[in-house]
């Protein structure tokens, strides 16, 4: 008589699914309008409405060096060559047309629908372009880059860029800088294309190959009131000696902190993905399946805090104060609290978590004597 062993010991396989969507944050795309015209030996753009790139030497076989599109890419992929904290990690470039039988930016991305970059920079510094542009991405866990040079923005004289998308409470990073040959838009992008996305804060960053511009205080006051960046010295009492040329702001056009919405698109992100992970893995809708997908998304965030990009856990007389918390409610707590969701399985998280952007200013006391 013989007897199987796997009729007394049985092997149950499940697969481990774990996604990251980090790739995202570090793909930038380039908006502009032209026509194939404009492009090189007869080249014909895609009739998708876009192409991606990986090298400027791929984007000079299709657009000539005084091409805007050329320009702007040229100004990102520098900043691959930068050191320390202004290294981009840009992956992939895309270069996204508008046009002239599109009635508006809004409409030729629409057309297009191009989803899979979250900075986007926009070619064109006409006003009502600007505006277009933003407004297709206003819903979009994306993030919409745009410059001016308009002296208007420097006076807040009513009706400029700056102005218009600050009262509109619009999430736009509005850049002014007064060379529209050079992107400063589209290498800071580049910048915050980080290895670690999230870290760039978009002030006291130092992009390669972008003249500074030299503002008064009283323009570099109207800058600031409508939330626009910009690049320009930091100067002591020495004027130029020891002088530190960096870019200031760090805000959206609504007033938000540049970082804080990229770290909080990342975190949600993650989030979903690591739910679908759990979903993909055929988890019951039980509390043991909630522990799983408790797990997952627990790693998310841990990620994120060992990042730095959250608050540690701390140790005080009380015990550990955990910088990050994430639960999933249990089945009878979404039954009771959430019976709506619970009639159609839908699990329910609480999470709990301060986000860490970059330090901006020090005030430093000092007593001594004589």
């Amino acid at each position: 008589m013989t007897v199987n062993i796997d009729d007394i010991v049985q092997i149950n396989e499940q697969e481990i699914v774990l996604t990251s969507i980090d790739q995202y944050f570090h793909n930038l795309a380039i908006v502009a309008e032209f026509e194939n015209a404009a492009l090189l030996n007869s080249y014909v753009f895609s009739t998708d409405g876009y192409e991606e790139y990986e090298t400027l030497t791929a984007v000079a076989q299709i657009f000539p060096t005084t091409h805007i599109v050329y320009k702007l890419a040229q100004d990102a992929f520098t900043q691959k060559a930068n050191t320390g904290v202004n290294k981009s990690s840009m992956e992939k470039l895309v270069v996204v047309q508008i046009k002239s039988t599109d009635s508006n930016f809004e409409t030729g991305l629409t057309r297009v629908g191009y989803a899979d970059a979250y900075h986007w920079v926009c070619a064109s510094t006409e006003k009502e372009d600007i505006e277009n542009f933003t407004a297709y991405l206003a819903d979009k866990r994306k993030m919409p880059h745009a410059q001016t040079s308009d002296a208007d923005v420097l006076t807040d004289t009513t009706g400029n860029i700056a102005k218009t998308l600050a009262s509109a409470n619009t999430k736009c990073i509005l850049y002014y800088h007064s060379d529209d040959n050079q992107g400063l838009h589209a290498a800071m992008a580049s910048i915050h294309c980080f290895s670690t996305p999230g870290r760039i804060s978009g002030f006291y960053d130092k992009p390669t190959g972008i003249t500074a511009d030299t503002l008064t205080d009283n323009q570099t006051s109207k800058l600031d009131g409508n939330f626009v960046n910009y690049y320009v010295p930091y100067i002591w009492q020495t004027n130029k000696i020891g002088a530190r040329v960096l870019t200031a702001g760090g805000y959206m056009t609504n007033g938000e902190p540049t970082q804080k919405r990229v770290i909080l698109d990342r975190i949600e992100m993650n989030l979903q993905s690591a739910s679908m992970d759990a979903f993909e893995m055929k988890i019951p809708y039980s509390n043991k399946g909630g522990t799983v997908l408790e797990g997952k998304l627990k790693s998310v965030l841990r990620q994120v805090q060992i990042e730095g990009l959250i608050d540690d856990d701390i140790a005080d007389a009380d015990g550990v104060q955990p910088g990050q918390e994430i639960r999933v409610l249990t089945m009878k707590e979404t039954q009771t609290d959430y019976g709506s969701l619970y009639a159609v399985q839908k699990y329910v998280a609480d999470a709990k978590f301060r986000v860490v952007v970059n330090g901006r200013a020090v005030v430093i006391n000092i007593t001594y004597s004589l």
